[in-house]
Formats: C-alpha cells, structure tokens, sequence
C-alpha cells in the first residue's frame, strides 16, 4: 500500500525506492535461515547455540554467500571404560557414633525449667535482655529481648560467663567488651561496647532419658534398642553412599585422564550459570539475601569455571557410554521419580507431572536418570582394588 496507488498497482521502482532495505534485510533473514538449515542437515550437524554470521556477501543478481560459525557436540569413541581399576573405598562406621546421634536427638528434646529460688551457676540458662552502647555516639545502640545465654560455656563471651554469675532474676549488670579487630561479626569487630544487661529468668536445661519412652516420643518405634538400630542402618547407609561416590569419582576421572576431552565453551559458560543459580537459591533457602554478602559474582562465576568444565565432561562420558550400551529409560522410571517429587513436596502425582511437564523439566529427569544408570553400569564394569593397608583406629 503506497499513497497515490491503488493496493498492488504501485510501480516497482517506487516500491524499491521506499522499501528495498526492508525487503533486503527480510530476504536474508529468510534466506540465511533457510539454508543455514539445510547445510547443517547435510552435514549431519546439530549446533549447541545460535550461529554467528559473518562474511555475509549479497549483491543483485550474484550469489548469497555467508559463513556460520558455531560449537557442535564433540564426537567421542570412547572404548576404556570397562575394566577400569578403582580402589575400594570401605566405609568407616563406629559404634560410638549410634551414642551421639542418640545424644543430639535428647539435645533437641530437651527442656528448659525455670529455677527461681537462687542465682545463676555456671550450666544455666539465663533468659536475658540487653542494650549495648557503642563508644562511638554516632552507631545505634545494640538491643535484644529474651535471649537464652548459656551461662559457662565456650560458646558464650568470657564477659557474659562472669558478669552473670550470681545474679538474680530482675537484677541488672553493666560492663564493657572490647571486641578483637579478628571478631567474626565484622560489624562488632575493633569495638568497645558498654552493655546492661538484665536477667529475666533463669531456666535449667532437662534432657530426657534415654529409654523406651523416649524412643516412642522420637516415632514409630517400641523400644529404645529398635531406634538404636534405626539410627545405625541409616549412618552405616550413610557411608556406604559417601563411599560409593568417591569410588565413582575416582573412575571418572581415571577414564577421563585417559582420554582428554575437548569440551564446547558455550556447555561450559552453562554450567559455570547453572552452579551460581544452584549457590543462590541455597542461600535463599537458608534465609540469606544473596545481595546482602557483597559478592564479585563475575569473579564466582569464573572460580567455578574449573568444576563445570570437569561437570561437562562428566556428562559427555556419561551420555556416550548411554549411547553405546543402549541405555533408555523407562515411563515406569520417570513416574517413579515424579513419585518421590511429589510425595516430598505433599502435592498430588498428576499436579505434580503436570507442572514438570510445563516446564520443560521431563527431559532433564530422563537425562538424569539415564546418566545415573550409566555411571551404575561403569562402576559394575569396573575392577575395584582392596586397599593395600587398612588402618585400623579405636
């Protein structure tokens, strides 16, 4: 449509005088395409990233010519993956270690009784409140409500350890810290603080028995003996899986040495995103605004650069090998998996496959699976050497 012409009457020269580089740019767009494509499936090629064009050459009535630059998946021939010696990694399990795991569960049970008829001693918890003044006029004061302060222990500031001692509920007491410059807290360190602290209550720390009731109060087990046993099988399954995974990585990396790979930049610069978004959304997990630590995220980036390159050769290794042994997976195996998601997150299997499958997620459940059978194929293959020496410690 020109003004002054009827639709599709226009001259072609007005056309071209008002719309050639337009049509220009849309036929080589169109055209690059085209036989971008075409050329890669000749080749047999299959581009991990969008093709830089270049040396692009067109002029009326002559030939398009232009050159496509892009990183494609190496072809690996990997034959040395079956036999590979790994030594045996035994797990290390002591008894003693069924006590602690006991003893932290009565910690985490325990209860705090209030005392009021003496002063702080050394093991008591003093329910206190404190303000504390900077010797700089300009910094806000210090100030908290109800804190529970482990009266004597190594975790507690020497200064609070003495200055509580002996005091009574509702007495207050003064005193001053001057922080080191090494403080962890860097906002305390270098400091000197004048603190009034006042005790509210003082509570004793109760834990409970250790005995059949207490294993009942922890689940579903009758006995003591029976939680005993439930806590072993799971440190000592614990440890077989610790020890399962350095053997695996040891096997990788032999096979790996043994025929180096080239890996593409761009699964690389990848992977190097995918373990800082991994490193983020385990601070927020915790509660930590990744903003709020003051981090070079370039530089993170780069410093992970060396463990994604190993990540990618990883998963390079593990898919050839999927290829060459012909291992698939199956819809019994991804439901499964999906199974375990939802069951976790207390959510429906459909609402939960459903959501997977909107967010393009199926496949790397599949790639995930398949690479874990792989490296279960390669460890079954491989030949495992007892350690020479085994130390045994009490």
């Amino acid at each position: 449509r020109i003004p002054g012409f009827r639709p599709g009457k226009a001259p072609l020269p007005v056309v071209l005088q008002r719309y050639k580089a337009e049509i220009r740019e849309d036929f080589l767009d169109a055209s690059v395409h085209k036989y971008f494509l075409e050329a890669i499936k000749a080749e047999g090629l299959s581009p991990l990233e969008t093709p830089h064009i270049h040396e692009l050459d067109h002029s009326d009535g002559q030939p398009l010519h232009f050159k496509a630059e892009f990183e494609v998946m190496p072809q690996l021939e990997i034959t040395n993956y079956k036999g590979v010696e790994v030594e045996r990694v035994l797990p290390d399990f002591k008894e003693e270690e069924v006590e602690i795991s006991l003893k932290k569960m009565q910690e985490r049970m325990a209860q705090f009784v209030p005392v009021s008829d003496r002063p702080v001693q050394d093991g008591d918890f003093a329910v206190i409140s404190y303000t504390g003044k900077f010797a700089d006029p300009g910094r806000a004061n210090l100030e908290a409500k109800e804190i529970y302060c482990e009266v004597g222990s190594s975790n507690t500031l020497p200064e609070f350890n003495r200055n509580l001692l002996g005091a009574k509920p509702g007495e207050v007491r003064s005193f001053q810290i001057k922080y080191p410059g090494e403080f962890p807290n860097k906002d305390l360190a270098g400091c000197e603080l004048e603190y009034s602290v006042e005790v509210q209550t003082i509570k004793q720390k109760q834990l409970p028995d250790l005995n059949d009731d207490f294993a009942r109060d922890c689940g579903d087990y009758a006995t003591l003996e029976e939680l005993r046993h439930k806590i072993r099988s799971e440190i000592i399954s614990a440890k077989e899986s610790a020890a399962r995974r350095v053997m695996e990585e040891r096997l990788l990396n032999s096979i790996i040495e043994a025929r180096p790979l080239d890996v593409p930049d761009v699964l690389v610069n990848k992977q190097s995103e995918n373990r800082l978004n991994d490193y983020v959304r385990s601070l927020i997990k915790q509660g930590i605004h990744p903003q709020t630590l003051g981090i070079d995220w370039t530089q993170f980036r780069e410093r992970q650069r060396e463990r994604a390159v190993q990540d990618v050769k990883v998963a390079l290794l593990l898919e050839h090998v999927a290829d060459k042994e012909n291992i698939s997976v199956s819809d019994d195996e991804v439901d499964s998996d999906i199974s375990k998601r939802a069951e976790e997150s207390h959510q429906s299997f459909e609402a939960v496959k459903s959501r997977l499958t909107k967010e393009g997620a199926i496949d790397k459940i599949i790639d995930r699976i398949r690479n874990r059978k792989s490296l279960d194929l390669l460890l079954s293959l491989a030949t495992l050497k007892d350690p020479q020496e085994i130390i045994l410690r009490p």
